[in-house]
Order: C-alpha cells, then sequence, then structure tokens
C-alpha cells in the first residue's frame, strides 16, 4: 500500500513538474525573417519577459513553425504562446479585427497609432478572448500603396488595370471601387505574376515592395496610403490563463513597451527601402490621396450594411 501510495505521488510529482517547466518555457513565432523590424521587436519582447519574469521565451522566425494562419491556430490550441500576425488574416479568426482592412480609415498613419493605441483599439484586442487568443498590441506596419508599370496617380489611372489583391472581401471591394479589376493571389506568386502579366499591378507597403524585388518588375510605386492595416502581437489565450497575475502584468507593461521599439525599427526600415528603390532603379511617385478616399465611400456603404453589428465600432474609430 505505502509502495503503491509512493509510487502514485511521484508519478503525481513528475507529472507537476513537467507541467511547471512547459508553463516556464514559451515559444514566439512570426514569419519575417531575421533584418525584419518585427523580428527585431519580437526578440526584443522576448528578451524582456525572460528578463523581468521566470518564463523563457524563444523566438522561432521566418515561418520555422509554420504560416502565419498555422501560428494563430497553434495559438488558438494552446502549442504556441505569442505569434505576430497581419491584420488582414486575423479578421477572418475574430469578428472585430474586420474594420481594421477598410480603406482610408485614419488620416495618416500617427492618426492610426492615436486611435489603435486608445481604448477602442484595447477593446479589439480583447474581443478575440474567447477566439482562443488576445491581442497584447498592434505593431506599425505602414501604409499600403499601388505599384506598376505606369504611375498610379489618380484613380482614373487604374481603370482597366488588373491588380493583385489579398483574398479579402474589403479589398475586392476597394478595388472595385476604384475602378481595377482585382485578382486575388498568393502574395509569394506576386513576382511571376507580374513578370507575366498575369497582372498589371499590385498594392503593399514599401518596405515589402523592396524586399520582394517587386521594383524589377513594376518600377513605379505610388504613394496613395489607401491602406494602414497593423500587425498585431498575440498570445494563446490557453496560455494567458496558466500564468500568473503578477507574470500576466508584466507581459502587459512589456506590450506597451515594445511599441516605441518596433517604431524606432520599422521607421529605419522604410528610410532605408526607400533610399534601396530609388538606387535600384524604382521610382516612388506621390498621388491625389483625396480623389482616391472620394472612391471608396460604397465600400464602407456595403461594410455596414453586411456587419451591422460592428457600425457603432467603425463609428467611434472614425469620430475618436
Amino acid at each position: 500500500m505505502k509502495k503503491s501510495f509512493l509510487v502514485a505521488s511521484i508519478a503525481l510529482l513528475s507529472t507537476s513538474l513537467a507541467f511547471s517547466a512547459h508553463a516556464r518555457n514559451l515559444k514566439l513565432a512570426h514569419a519575417m525573417p531575421l533584418d525584419h523590424p518585427v523580428h527585431k521587436s519580437m526578440t526584443w519582447f522576448a528578451d524582456e519577459i525572460t528578463d523581468r519574469t521566470k518564463l523563457r521565451v524563444r523566438v522561432y522566425p521566418n515561418a520555422t513553425l509554420g504560416s502565419e494562419e498555422a501560428s494563430l491556430q497553434m495559438l488558438q490550441n494552446g502549442t504556441l504562446a505569442f505569434t505576430k500576425v497581419g491584420g488582414g488574416l486575423v479578421s477572418s479568426f475574430s469578428e472585430q479585427y474586420n474594420v481594421l482592412s477598410l480603406p482610408f480609415l485614419y488620416k495618416d498613419e500617427d492618426d492610426s497609432k492615436r486611435i489603435l493605441r486608445s481604448e477602442i483599439g484595447q477593446g479589439i484586442l480583447e474581443s478575440s478572448e474567447n477566439d482562443g487568443f488576445i491581442g497584447l498590441a498592434f505593431l506599425a506596419s505602414g501604409s499600403r500603396g499601388f505599384y506598376s508599370n505606369t504611375k498610379i496617380q489618380t484613380p482614373d489611372d487604374l481603370k482597366g488595370l488588373k491588380i493583385r489583391v489579398q483574398n479579402s472581401p474589403i479589398d475586392i471591394d476597394t478595388m472595385k471601387s476604384l475602378g481595377a479589376s482585382p485578382v486575388p493571389i498568393s502574395s509569394t506568386e506576386v513576382y511571376s505574376a507580374l513578370q507575366q502579366g498575369v497582372v498589371d499591378g499590385a498594392e503593399n507597403n514599401i518596405p515589402t515592395y523592396f524586399a520582394n524585388r517587386h521594383y524589377e518588375v513594376a518600377r513605379y510605386y505610388s504613394e496613395d496610403h489607401h491602406s494602414m492595416i497593423p500587425d498585431i502581437l498575440a498570445v494563446s489565450t490557453e496560455v494567458w490563463n496558466r500564468l500568473s497575475v503578477e507574470d500576466q502584468a508584466t507581459i502587459k507593461q512589456i506590450s506597451v513597451e515594445v511599441l516605441d521599439v518596433q517604431d524606432k525599427y520599422w521607421d529605419e526600415y522604410v528610410a532605408q527601402s526607400r533610399a534601396d528603390i530609388i538606387t535600384a532603379g524604382g521610382e516612388i511617385v506621390e498621388a491625389d490621396v483625396q480623389a482616391f478616399q472620394d472612391r471608396v465611400q460604397p465600400v464602407y456603404q456595403k461594410f455596414v450594411q453586411n456587419n451591422p453589428q460592428l457600425a457603432n465600432l467603425l463609428e467611434s474609430m472614425q469620430n475618436y
């Protein structure tokens, strides 16, 4: 009897120790390369948690553990603690994030930070708790512009052009409202699609345009700033609920501090990318932003019609 009790006690202790070790060692995955601002800021985030708690966070870059979609799924089942994902992708996992994909939602990048880092943004981040993950921070990822082998400075320049977009209803509606023909294809196929004429242009932020060498097949980058979709630093709800209140508070504080770190690295990255694009033979052109804004109102009307439950959130963001 005593022997059985001893064996059971040892087994229970071993299980407890294994769980404790698992709880202390956490994984953070993202899909960006080592020289990307996201990797630098996520490494800082992980190091700060390691230094200021008894937790240990290991960073897995370059989609080592899978795509952004796979990472979100791992957050939902608790096999991954943290990840960085694009806001457009998160919208397919949790409802309130959909509003972030609307075109010209902010006056400029400073305005986007002001709104997203307010109680409104915090509400969006927390809204996904029951979907298996909690947003910790909105990370700056710049604004998106069109690029093609012809200059796109007004919506009329888009008329009839086949433009690659993400497979998102809002992105597709936005292109249609601007007179373009949207072509949803994978991001990994954009270069060859431009090269072979499958599409006439695409849209993204300046660093992505440069990093993917799209300037080689689409010389002109237009700064129309039609979209400012942030990246999201998220934590698994299951993992979060296993942490102590003290560790949760520390991680929340670090999540606030990492915003300035990401901003610094991102601004440097954009400046360097702009210079490198010019050196490589690309050209950055100004666009008539107001003309683009005037064309996208039907997108908002359709969004509210299809998502009446998000109308108040959208209104609060527009009036903040």
